[in-house]
């Protein structure tokens, strides 16, 4: 299940980063300044949650926890754009905390 985490972590924060890059990209053409900042927000929270899925195989709750934060967060700020990363990075949270820990010999 640890390979899951990171593996839809991953594709959630791709799927992140090109919202955040078509948003920010958007909002500069069209000259809303606001929209841009939002987009460029979400672009880097994307890459946070891409180095978060990793770092949940360790810290269950933070990365979990940071995922699922980060989609919300994500979704309010971006909007439509953000559906796919948000089911995406969701699901990796939830997983996360849900992961049994392993006992090592």
């Amino acid at each position: 299940m640890k390979i899951w985490v990171a593996v839809l972590a991953i594709l959630g924060g791709l799927f992140g980063l090109l919202s955040g890059f078509l948003v920010t990209a958007g909002g500069a053409l069209f000259g809303e300044e606001q929209m841009a900042n939002d987009g460029s927000a979400v672009f880097w929270l994307s890459a946070l949650a891409i180095f978060l899925g990793f770092i949940s195989w360790k810290f269950k709750k933070i990365g979990g926890w940071g995922l699922i934060i980060i989609s919300v967060v994500g979704f309010f700020m971006n909007g439509l754009f953000f559906t796919v990363a948000f089911i995406f990075l969701l699901i990796a949270g939830i997983m996360a905390l849900r992961m049994k820990k392993v006992k090592t010999v």
